[in-house]
Formats: structure tokens, sequence, C-alpha cells
């Protein structure tokens, strides 16, 4: 199953927030409980941490890249092979994930 990375929209309406650095790249598998990426808004730095297993299989920003609330920034699949959606806005179950200040 092809799965979404969401920026949450617990962040607040219209909140940016700035791709530091990420933790995994495509191709990389990911346990429950692995650190995704980190985040930056203007009061916070955040930690993604995933609460499901898969594969890390495509990401949409690199490090320094701006995202808006509810963008997605990655898509995750069960299998390394599952054929991915053609487009980033296709609808998709989303990742669940923890995403802690630091």
């Amino acid at each position: 199953m092809i799965r979404r990375l969401l920026i949450p929209l617990q962040l607040g309406e219209d909140v940016e927030v700035r791709v530091l650095l990420w933790y995994k790249v495509e191709g990389d598998p990911i346990a429950d409980g692995d650190a995704l990426v980190e985040l930056e808004t203007d009061k916070a730095i955040i930690l993604v941490t995933a609460k499901q297993a898969g594969t890390l299989r495509r990401c949409f920003t690199a490090a320094g890249d701006w995202l808006k609330v509810g963008q997605v920034a990655a898509w995750v699949s069960d299998e390394a092979g599952e054929p991915l959606p053609a487009e980033r806005t296709a609808p998709a179950e989303e990742l669940l994930a923890t995403f802690e200040t630091t």
C-alpha cells in the first residue's frame, strides 16, 4: 500500500516549514520509530518519526526546500516495487508519524 507523508495540519493554517534534513533516502527501509525528516518553522524544530514500517519511495523535497501545511513531502510503500501514483496530489492513505518539537 502506498502512503503519503503530509506536513501536519496541527501546525496551523498557512504555516510553512523548511526541510532541514532527511534521515532516509529513497529506497531506504523504514521501521516503526525511525526518524524520517527534520523540519523548521519560524517557532520550532520538528522531528518527524515513522509509526509504520515501509520503504521510502519518493521524496518531493530536499534540504532547504519550503513546504506548506498539508502538502505531501514523500511517498512510502509497503513493498519496494509497488507502483507509485503519477501525481504528487493523488489520494492515498496518510503515513502514521509523530511530530515532536525539539
